[in-house]
């Protein structure tokens, strides 16, 4: 299987603390070269990495001849402009989600792509542990009878500074229900299926969200039924429930107790078993080199993205005009 050598489009923050490392520790991965906006900066991060190349300019960094795939990373107002590019340069992407700020930036997205036959994923990472593996297996496997309703609360307080692109609408796409309720609904509609409709609420709580929400709730109906649950804070701690799900048969419960468990009840029988650290980063990176080689078939696509960011856009709409949207 090929040796993919990647570059990280900005190197800050998650991809300082997770995705770099990852790429170090995943096989037939390469970190090749980065890019961050001030020299000393890029350079540290390179050596700290072990990076074999650093730009300071962001197209320098696509154009660089060695690179066979690229981990964006920018805040998300960027993310369409950079995969434009990197698709044209017939780069593999890989995505930080949410995947745009709009509908139409994640349709221009796909278009490259598929104009230049390279991959798009969008950094869905909750979809490979194996815990929500075994969950998707139960569902379609029957076990849990037909679904209810789900639930997923991403809660913490993420102490954004002043003039951090997470405060900024028009550079992050909105706030907690963009940032974190990507994870959720993406979640909540690859266990569950599509979303019909959405209502949601949003609120602003602390000083420095004036102009995005930190606190949101998307409410949807599923295709099939089903109701879910996205619950998002930039502003409450750390909240132990990870994730849930209910049906005729069952239900599962994801918590927190200084360790992931996983707490079923089926027909009546309670299981209680611990679920691993698993580091989603590595298995991303090592997905997309066995999906280049032709091994495995994307777990995740732009189409994930783009009905990911139609749920949020609906979701916004809702908050704006008091009304459920059907999607």
């Amino acid at each position: 299987m090929a040796l993919l050598k990647w570059g990280v489009l900005g190197a800050s923050s998650v991809a300082h603390r997770r995705a770099m490392p990852a790429i170090n520790k995943a096989e037939n991965a390469e970190l090749h070269a980065l890019f961050s906006r001030t020299e000393e900066k890029a350079k540290r991060m390179a050596q700290e990495h072990g990076a074999e190349r650093y730009y300071t300019n962001a197209d320098e960094l696509i154009a660089d001849e060695e690179l066979d795939a690229i981990y964006i990373s920018t805040p998300p107002y960027l993310h369409c402009e950079y995969t434009l590019k990197a698709a044209e340069r017939g780069l593999q992407i890989m995505c930080e989600k949410p995947m745009a700020v709009s509908v139409e930036e994640c349709e221009k997205m796909i278009a490259a792509c598929e104009k230049n036959r390279v991959g798009i994923q969008i950094c869905f990472l909750f979809r490979f542990h194996s815990c929500f593996q075994d969950i998707k297996s139960m569902i379609d496997g029957g076990q849990l009878g037909e679904i209810i309703g789900a639930r997923m609360p991403i809660f913490k307080v993420s102490g954004h500074p002043e003039g951090d692109w997470h405060t900024i609408r028009a550079q992050g796409g909105g706030g907690s229900l963009m940032d974190q309720g990507a994870h959720s609904v993406d979640l909540i509609r690859y266990l569950i299926g599509e979303i019909s409709e959405v209502t949601a609420f949003c609120g602003t709580f602390a000083d420095v969200y004036k102009d995005v929400e930190d606190v949101g709730t998307i409410l949807m109906k599923m295709e099939n039924g089903a109701h879910a649950v996205a619950n998002t804070s930039f502003v409450v701690p750390v909240y132990d429930v990870v994730f849930e799900v209910y049906g005729t048969k069952g239900w599962v419960l994801v918590y927190n107790n200084n360790g992931w468990y996983v707490k079923t009840d089926i027909d009546g029988k309670v299981k209680v078993e611990p679920s691993q650290y698993e580091d989603l980063f590595q298995m991303q990176f090592e997905h997309i080199a066995r999906c280049v080689s032709g091994k495995e078939k994307p777990i995740i696509t732009g189409m994930d993205g783009l009905k990911n960011i139609q749920a949020i856009s609906a979701a916004y709409d809702s908050v704006r005009t008091g009304r459920t949207i059907k999607l």
